[in-house]
């Protein structure tokens, strides 16, 4: 129904211009689950996801510094104890 230049410039809508589905589909007048199936198809992603997951696991090696920061404190702590002659 729709040729090729026009559902590349759909999915260019959504990748390249960030718009969201739904405004998307309906600025081009498709329904957004077609639009939807033309960018899976495409085999795009929008930069928002990779960006989005570069930041989850940026918070999720911060939390993991913190905790080893805690537990190298503690063992820290710990040496001092032990080391400590009894009186």
């Amino acid at each position: 129904r729709y040729d090729e230049a026009f559902k590349r410039e759909a999915v260019a809508l959504v990748i390249e211009q960030k718009l969201p589905y739904t405004r998307a589909a309906k600025q081009i007048g498709v329904a957004e689950e077609t639009l939807r199936q033309w960018v899976a198809k495409s085999g795009l992603k929008q930069q928002e996801d990779s960006e989005k997951t570069d930041k989850q696991r940026l918070r999720e090696l911060e939390r993991e510094n913190r905790l080893l920061r805690q537990e190298r404190d503690i063992l820290k702590e710990a040496v001092g104890i032990f080391s400590q002659r009894p009186k």
